[in-house]
């Protein structure tokens, strides 16, 4: 079956695969390693496909592609395209749903902020690894949008407080 890119490139369901086949790769690297930060490596591949994809406004057909493409079947909910290439390359009895929704939205954050001149790994090592980067991501509060300040406006305070006293 033939799918267009644009008007004028055609992109075929092999060739789909044939894009997702590296991500798989890489996740098969990460895992057989026992280097901490390789899951950078496998999440820079995941976030360089959907990137491209996101330039030329096609990340979410070809996320619901992928997924498609992978049960076989047309699918009824597809996530966003981070998390839906992330269940389409990553073992889903290693990474469930919780590890993969912060996998996505540290790479929506990475997609919003980050400089094509920094390493994702870079980027997101400054900002306390893949778990603390969204942190600054925008969220709905009242008439507009509002940035949480930082990790510490997250803490449980205890100013004025004893310690043990809460």
């Amino acid at each position: 079956m033939l799918r267009y890119l644009s008007d004028r490139i055609a992109f075929t369901d092999k060739a789909l695969k044939i894009n997702l086949e590296p991500l798989e790769d890489a996740w098969e690297e990460f895992q057989s390693s026992r280097d901490r930060n390789g899951v950078y490596r496998y999440l820079s591949s995941v976030f360089e496909l959907v990137s491209w994809w996101q330039y030329y406004d096609i990340a979410e057909m070809y996320a619901r592609r992928a997924m498609c493409l992978k049960a076989g079947r047309p699918v009824d909910h597809v996530p966003e395209p981070f998390a839906a290439i992330i269940v389409c390359t990553a073992d889903p009895k290693k990474v469930d749903y919780r590890m993969r929704s912060k996998w996505a939205r540290a790479l929506t954050y990475a997609a919003e902020f980050k400089r094509r001149t920094v390493s994702l790994r870079e980027f997101m090592k400054r900002r306390g690894g893949i778990t603390n980067a969204p942190l600054d991501l925008p969220v709905a509060s009242g008439g507009g949008l509002q940035k949480i300040a930082d990790a510490e406006s997250c803490k449980f305070r205890t100013e004025g407080r004893s310690a043990g006293q809460f």
